[in-house]
């Protein structure tokens, strides 16, 4: 069941779109917190994002970068504003695709089951970039690590930590090399932000029951090695 995460502040609006939702058996969550939004997203691992623009604390298009900073997850914004200039906006600050209030709940559909198909179904980019070690594989193109029964959705850090430790099993990434290649002025990273990072890459590891888990190499790095039993 595909999870869909709705970040609207008219309430009127977002039950309309939940229960159409529902009734195509898609999983939604609203909102909770306006200044959670990030965590909120982290704690659903939602497939599909619906963004109004206009909301409290921040706007839809800071939040949308936000959310791109961690994830490709797709966006739809929603929104009262007509002009050209927002829509534009909109798709420069990480959104998919743009929906103009009063909508089409067909077209809305059309538009959600679209972005599914190409982000996860039958459009979906090939495999051809994913990488397998025993029973576990990272797909760069879904960020997506999975086993034959489970799968987890990736932050974008931690596909691009799972891909680096992918590419060089089974040898060791040193830390600094894992800094690099993620944060672009390592300067303003916190000594423990990577540790933070690997610790929860760990957990959806144990979480998909791979045979693979990441081990820490004093005062090298990390190496994916294959779990002991």
């Amino acid at each position: 069941m595909y999870k869909i995460y709705i970040i609207e502040d008219d309430a009127t609006i977002s039950k309309l779109i939940v229960e159409h939702l529902s009734k195509y058996q898609f999983a939604c969550y609203t909102v909770q917190q306006f200044n959670r939004i990030v965590e909120e997203f982290q704690a659903i691992q939602p497939h599909l994002v619906v963004m109004d623009i206009n909301l409290p604390t921040y706007d839809g298009y800071f939040w949308s970068r936000k959310i791109r900073q961690l994830s490709t997850c797709p966006i739809i914004i929603v929104s009262a504003r007509v002009n050209d200039i927002d829509q534009v906006y909109g798709i420069e600050n990480g959104a998919d695709d743009f929906i103009t209030k009063p909508f089409s709940l067909d077209v809305f559909m059309a538009k959600v089951n679209g972005l599914i198909r190409r982000t996860y179904g039958e459009y979906a980019s090939s495999d051809s970039n994913s990488i397998t070690i025993t029973n576990t594989t990272l797909n760069p193109d879904t960020v997506r690590l999975h086993t034959e029964e489970h799968e987890s959705l990736l932050t974008l850090k931690e596909m691009q930590l799972s891909k680096l430790l992918f590419e060089a099993y089974p040898n060791v990434v040193s830390r600094q090399k894992l800094l690099s290649a993620i944060w672009d002025d390592e300067s303003f990273v916190e000594e423990n932000t990577l540790s933070v990072n690997i610790g929860r890459l760990r957990k959806k590891f144990e979480a998909i029951q791979s045979c693979l888990e990441i081990k820490t190499i004093r005062g090298l790095g990390y190496q994916l090695v294959e779990a002991e039993e």
